[in-house]
């Protein structure tokens, strides 16, 4: 164990949580990991459960059970507007992972986790998709992330949910043959891909689910010509999503990284390519990337740079 003080960064998505624990000064000593937290899809309690078993999980590596770390920082997805803030922060305090607890959207921590506070545009696109970024001057915008219903258009769900459109239409002749019905077929484990419809909505799939077709799409894309179109659409749109944000930040002819993640971006070059050429078309000089280091190792940054702070002001204000 490292004597001192401790801080807690937690990533929340719709698929997992995993929560880092580690030293103010930056070093991480444990990792754990949960179900989702995303409190829009599983609701307040489920949420701060899979948090608080994120952390006890971290704590475990660290032999810290028994020590309550200064702060923490909850980066969580959907938290979209101050009523999704206050009602995050309440359960997210009520877990007590931290003296004292903060929370931001999933895209600001990945953000800082790809800059580290320096000029760049983050693209997360798992379960649903969003893009953040920060110039110069340090201003900060965003677009997407409106969930499921209204937009995600370029996320995993949303690939999903395109097969299942193009396997149905093909069905009715308004579109080219696909071998998306056998696979759809396959993975619902029926004859006909009619019988699936009772699956879809009796019994009520859910948003991970449909998301989770994703990864067939992907599979299949390299030998099927809808499975590639439905990639390249996507790669598109998410790219749309950064040249938004790089716009409303005049930074179109600046020099900046474009940094990708989530499980959308391991689909391969079908989407990639597309991703890369539509960003390079609006800003020449950005360069696509891959994130190296988790979201969450964003958002524990930004708690140990919290603790700083806090401790920087005190030490201002007795002298």
């Amino acid at each position: 164990m490292v004597a001192g003080r401790y801080v807690v960064g937690v990533d929340g998505g719709a698929s997992k949580t995993v929560a880092l624990i580690g030293t103010e000064s930056g070093k991480v000593l444990g990792r754990g990991e949960s179900g989702p937290s995303n409190y829009h899809n599983v609701g307040a309690a489920a949420a701060s459960r899979a948090i608080k078993k994120a952390v006890i999980e971290a704590q475990k590596q660290t032999g810290l059970r028994e020590v309550r770390p200064e702060t923490a920082v909850v980066a969580l997805a959907a938290v979209d507007s101050e009523i999704d803030r206050a009602v995050a922060l309440r359960f997210v305090r009520r877990t007590k992972i931290a003296r004292t607890s903060y929370v931001v959207h999933d895209s600001v921590a990945a953000l800082y986790a790809a800059t580290q506070g320096k000029p760049g545009i983050i693209v997360i696109s798992g379960t649903g998709c969003v893009a953040a970024g920060v110039n110069e001057a340090g201003e900060y915008a965003r677009a997407g992330g409106w969930g499921y219903l209204i937009d995600d258009e370029g996320s995993a769900f949303d690939i999903g949910r395109k097969a299942l459109t193009r396997a149905f239409r093909m069905l009715d002749g308004r579109a080219r043959p696909t071998n998306l019905i056998s696979i759809l077929k396959r993975n619902f484990q029926v004859k006909m891909l009619e019988d699936a419809l009772s699956l879809i909505y009796a019994n009520g799939v859910s948003v991970e689910e449909v998301a989770r077709l994703a990864s067939l799409v992907s599979r299949a894309a390299s030998r099927d010509k809808a499975c590639k179109e439905i990639l390249n659409n996507a790669g598109i749109t998410l790219a749309e999503l950064a040249c938004a944000v790089a716009r409303r930040l005049c930074m179109t002819d600046d020099s900046f990284k474009v940094a990708t993640v989530g499980g959308s971006f391991k689909s391969g070059r079908h989407l990639l390519k597309p991703f890369t050429a539509r960003i390079k078309s609006e800003c020449p000089r950005a360069r696509v990337i891959r994130l190296k280091v988790e979201p969450a190792r964003g958002a524990f940054l930004l708690a140990a740079s919290e603790l700083l702070n806090r401790s920087d002001h005190r030490t201002r204000s007795r002298t």
